[in-house]
């Protein structure tokens, strides 16, 4: 990681929906972390760190939605260093972490904790915190005082709130300062013991199934509660192509309604279960092909706003073991932007795929749309989106290795980032 003053970028194809630059080849020279200079060929006197390379092109920042860091209490798992340095890799500038620690996020000490942690690193954090005290789901936490240190959201993560009037209580408090609740939506009680999606190969491999209705009943629960309380919902990391419908028919009514897909669910589906590999146990589940091809089409047709790496650390004990005792869950910061642009290639242009994981995902969390603009702060993620390659073992940044796509082929690659007056060249 270099900390330079002056940065010049050659010949790079910039990607920004918002920039008048867009589609364009350029050089572009940073200067104290200040975009100085876009022009075609820029020549300056002054020592400086040089950045070219085959096909390279750049766009704002990457922000992923939903990123768990184990740090405090889980750091076996990962510390907020080890998830950072994976989220740089995977070319993300920022990240939003989710409040699941143990001990969880509930206070203002707890947010600024975080900032502490993740003070001087290249990737800025966006804390979240719990909306109920220890996740418990019995009383609200003080929602607003953690707003005011820095909290952007507030969600249990994947304890789902399953008493109505505690998530409409939540949903009426952040109205007062346009907080935004999220939620992962799953009727524990239809849920029972859930291991895979509920299907055939649940029949087949005689594990407990997880039906695409215990995430659905909740979803249509949800809208009706944001409709009653006219607040403001993110609803994350949905699976089942009914969900996109409900939530499509919420948006066509005017909800303040936003979702996003984890980037595993665009790509594998449930036969893939088959030989118990418990790195593809993750919640919710992974569902079959009509529903994989569901979530495709909400992504082309904009009811997806947002696609996210639902980054998830296991420590391997809890991976190298039966198939149900084993913890749900997979890392996937250093894959989203390859799976997506693998996948959406052919039926996406590319400034839409890159406002998946940069422009919505900012909009959906409050934070400042970076852009690639003369006299606008550098907010960059650098990458080639054809270059063809093999995710490995020995890449993986994060402390937990428990991914199902190791020697996995891509195409697109992050090959750095440019944040905070730094820059890192991962690749």
């Amino acid at each position: 990681m270099e900390n330079v003053k002056h940065i010049i970028l050659r010949n790079v194809k910039i990607i920004d929906s918002f920039s008048k630059y867009n589609n364009q080849k350029k050089d572009v020279l940073i200067v104290n972390g200040i975009i100085e200079k876009i022009d075609k060929k820029i020549t300056i006197k002054d020592p400086f760190f040089e950045v070219k390379s085959k096909n390279l092109h750049i766009s704002p920042g990457w922000l992923d939605l939903h990123a768990r860091m184990g740090e405090p209490g889980l750091e076996h798992r990962e510390t907020i260093q080890t998830g950072l340095n994976a989220a740089s890799k995977g070319g993300f500038t920022a990240t939003v972490l989710m409040p699941s620690t143990n001990p969880p996020i509930e206070t203002k000490a707890d947010i600024n904790f975080l900032f502490k942690k993740a003070s001087n690193h290249i990737v800025d954090i966006i804390p979240t915190g719990c909306i109920t005290k220890n996740c418990n789901q019995e009383e609200i936490t003080e929602m607003y005082d953690m707003y005011l240190n820095g909290a952007k959201a507030f969600t249990d993560d994947k304890k789902t709130i399953q008493n109505s009037m505690l998530m409409n209580t939540a949903l009426e408090y952040v109205k007062n300062f346009d907080g935004l609740i999220m939620s992962t939506c799953l009727d524990t009680n239809i849920n029972k013991l859930g291991q895979i999606n509920e299907g055939i190969m649940s029949t087949k491999m005689g594990l407990a199934p997880s039906p695409a209705l215990a995430e659905e009943l909740m979803v249509l629960r949800d809208l009706n509660l944001l409709k009653y309380s006219n607040s403001k919902l993110h609803i994350s990391t949905i699976s089942t192509n009914k969900s996109v419908k409900h939530i499509q028919k919420a948006k066509k009514e005017k909800l303040n309604i936003s979702t996003d897909v984890a980037a595993h669910q665009l790509i594998l589906t449930d036969e893939l279960l088959k030989g118990f590999n418990t790195h593809l146990k993750v919640m919710p589940p992974i569902r079959d092909e009509n529903n994989r091809k569901g979530l495709i089409d909400g992504i082309l047709n904009g009811t997806i706003d947002a696609v996210s790496s639902d980054h998830t650390p296991i420590d391997i004990d809890n991976k190298r073991c039966e198939f149900e005792k084993a913890k749900f869950g997979m890392i996937g910061l250093e894959t989203v932007f390859p799976i997506i642009n693998t996948l959406l290639k052919d039926k996406l242009d590319l400034s839409k795929i890159i406002d998946l994981i940069s422009t919505n995902p900012r909009k959906i969390i409050g934070t400042k749309i970076p852009t690639i603009q003369e006299q606008e702060e550098a907010n960059i993620t650098l990458f080639n989106p054809t270059e063809k390659w093999i995710y490995t073992k020995n890449e993986i940044c994060s402390i937990s290795k428990n991914t199902p796509f190791i020697n996995s082929e891509f195409y697109g690659k992050s090959l750095g980032i440019i944040n905070n007056g730094k820059i890192l060249i991962t690749n």
